[in-house]
């Protein structure tokens, strides 16, 4: 270990930003949000006398997250502590990221490239605000770039003893099936694994004997994992008429959404993500024969995209991570081709750029002072003094400022939301409720101005109306709903509020018809 860590100071170093970095986008404020979009679903909430096992064959995901949903809640004995819930998935959130800088090392040999590649991956804002919340996309991550680890060692096989190369592919099977298990996102590291194989097959040190042998072997294995699972749950999705309505809502052909996936990007990375994989990504070329093979994955995921799926969300991050390979790649081969001082020069400016993504991704998902995108957030400000020109004219200020503005979100754009800060105060809201419920023989209902599937989840109270009932306005809902003052309702008065930071974010009023 001592002698390791004399001959590899350097990515200890490389490791140690990558952690520090990876960290202080993950850990803080982890559990001040509320919880947003599906992180409820991902906690086991059986009907009356229904089955564990009926319950995970009619979800629409695998079984995993329940799993590992179940660990805090064992502990704490309660769903909505979101900080315990979250924990769990935010280390595989951060551990992924360090599979993946192993993966990039593992295939291209290169520390700088592993960590360029690594550092993007983990600024990235979808992969940054899945890591802050509890649901299966932090799984999915990591036992995928483990599964490639592995199956990796097909392109290495010669150097491998028949025993290692089964033992080790095993293992990346084992991964695979995980991930199936997580989620069936999955499918989009096919192109890689299927790369693996066919260079497996090709290598011509290996008899044929023993490629025979290590493929069934793994084969054999994977069908014992997966098989007594998928069968029943396959059998049951296409049986079952709401999973079966809800796959077709979001998948079909002939749907071009690449505004949609500007729009996302934009969404989670609203500044210079976007510019810089397209122009990166177009001079790889340079280097086709370092990133040939990571613009295949990346043409491939893509084009599934386009032609298959019509409600793509946020999956599209599936697509970016072959392009961080390419960024890592790409970056670090120019860095070769520039001389001297121009090679400084232009290391400092990838370490700029990478510093700007660092801090926008804290002020995006971190810093809670402003919660975007339910307020633009300004990335910088400055002091600007109008003065007169030489025409007595005052000269024009703010355009930089205007300039690193985020835009404004609404409604109708039906934005997925993950990860954002999000606080509302609804164990608040619920305690109060109980409490005034608990004080009467007539127990009220609600009705909210925030998404039913995040206010029903809170509320011990029932949604509806009734002679007597609550109206509960939230300031800047996650329903972008944000009239919260039910004018519709002429006998209501108000009699609770919440405040935050000297401002009001929760008005409950009651409601007599």
């Amino acid at each position: 270990m001592l002698f390791w860590l004399k001959k590899n100071k350097l990515e200890l170093l490389l490791l140690l930003i990558l952690f520090t970095v990876t960290f202080i986008l993950r850990v803080p404020n982890l559990g001040y949000s509320d919880y947003i979009g599906d992180e409820h679903k991902a906690t086991i909430q059986l009907d009356t006398d229904q089955s564990l096992w009926h319950f995970f064959t009619h979800q629409r995901k695998g079984p995993m997250q329940f799993f590992v949903s179940y660990i805090p809640y064992a502990i704490t004995g309660d769903f909505t502590n979101e900080l315990a819930e979250r924990i769990p998935f935010t280390i595989y959130g951060i551990a992924s990221i360090f599979v993946f800088y192993a993966l990039v090392k593992k295939l291209t040999k290169d520390v700088w490239v592993a960590f360029l590649a690594s550092m993007f991956l983990t600024v990235n804002g979808f992969i940054v605000g899945f890591a802050r919340i509890a649901q299966y996309q932090n799984l999915n991550l990591f036992f995928s770039f483990a599964a490639l680890y592995f199956y990796a060692d097909f392109l290495n096989a010669k150097n491998l003893s028949l025993k290692k190369l089964t033992t080790n592919t095993c293992i990346g099977t084992l991964m695979f099936a995980l991930s199936l298990f997580s989620h069936w996102d999955v499918i989009f590291i096919l192109v890689p694994i299927l790369y693996f194989l066919v260079m497996f097959i090709k290598d011509s040190s290996v008899t044929t004997r023993d490629k025979i042998k290590v493929l069934a072997i793994n084969l054999i294995f994977g069908c014992i994992i997966l098989l007594p699972f998928l069968v029943p749950y396959v059998d049951t999705q296409v049986t079952d008429d709401a999973n079966r309505n809800y796959f077709e809502r979001r998948m079909g052909t002939g749907h071009l959404n690449y505004e949609r996936y500007e729009f996302l990007i934009n969404l989670y990375n609203p500044f210079l993500m976007l510019p810089l994989y397209i122009l990166v990504t177009a001079l790889s070329i340079l280097f086709i024969k370092s990133t040939g093979m990571y613009l295949l994955w990346f043409g491939v995921n893509y084009a599934v995209f386009e032609l298959f799926v019509r409600k793509p969300g946020t999956h599209i991050y599936n697509f970016l991570i072959p392009l961080t390979i390419v960024l890592g790649i790409t970056l670090v081969n120019l860095i070769k081709k520039f001389p001297g001082l121009l090679k400084k020069v232009f290391m400092f400016l990838i370490a700029c750029i990478l510093s700007f993504l660092i801090y926008q991704s804290y002020i995006v998902f971190i810093d809670h002072s402003i919660e975007y995108p339910w307020e633009q957030e300004v990335m910088f400000s400055f002091v600007c003094k109008e003065k007169e020109d030489r025409l007595g004219q005052l000269t024009k200020c703010g355009k930089f400022v205007e300039n690193f503005r985020t835009r404004e979100y609404h409604v109708t754009e039906k934005a997925p939301l993950f990860g954002f800060p999000l606080q509302r105060y609804w164990n608040e809201i619920n305690t109060w409720v109980n409490e005034q419920n608990a004080s009467r023989e007539y127990q009220y209902k609600f009705i909210s101005n925030e998404v039913k599937t995040i206010s029903e989840w809170y509320m011990d109270a029932g949604a509806g109306t009734g002679e007597k009932f609550y109206a509960i306005g939230i300031k800047r809902p996650l329903s972008f709903f944000n009239d919260w003052s039910f004018p519709q309702y002429f006998t209501k008065k108000e009699v609770h509020r919440i405040a935050k930071d000297g401002e009001t974010v929760v008005k409950i009023y009651e409601v007599e018809k």
